[in-house]
């Protein structure tokens, strides 16, 4: 699936997904967030603990990369297993396989604002607890925005773990 890009970002307009601002010496949304991604693949002993929880911090602000109520279902229990369910490993691969079956599962509407931090909260951080921290603080912060789905992703989840 080919996710298409937010349209440029004038400077100082915000970026219609996250509400970041921009100005001309400052990276994009999308520009942080190839950063970030870089930076786990380059130096993955360091950040890679805290990679899934950015992505889907970064996924449940951007409305392209939660299209379907597939791809809303894997980020948005992402979240809610790594703050509910101590980032269980076991319980995100019961997720992955249970959505790579293709549940009957509908896509509630979106909240409209996504989180007060966005990436720019870990933008530029070099210190792993620190990023950890702020990683953590971000993906709160869009968890908390998802307040009224977090039910629906409590219940997907209960569905996932009893799939067989």
């Amino acid at each position: 699936m080919r996710i298409r890009e937010p349209d440029v970002i004038a400077p100082g307009e915000p970026c219609p997904e996250c509400g970041l601002r921009t100005t001309p010496d400052h990276p994009t949304c999308v520009q942080m967030r190839d950063a970030l991604l870089a930076r786990d693949f380059d130096q993955p002993v360091p950040y890679w603990r805290f990679h899934r929880l950015a992505v889907d911090a970064y996924c449940l602000q951007h409305a392209p990369y939660v299209k379907s109520a597939k791809s809303l279902a894997a980020h948005l229990c992402g979240v809610c297993i790594a703050f509910e369910h101590g980032n269980d490993a076991a319980l995100l691969d019961r997720l992955q396989l249970w959505l790579s079956t293709n549940p009957a599962i509908t896509k509630p509407e979106l909240p409209k604002s996504r989180g007060a931090l966005t990436i720019s909260h870990v933008h530029g951080i070099d210190a792993p607890v620190e990023y950890g921290q702020r990683v953590e603080e971000w993906a709160r912060s869009a968890w908390d925005a998802y307040r009224n789905l977090q039910p629906l992703a409590r219940e997907w989840i209960t569905k996932c773990a009893a799939a067989r």
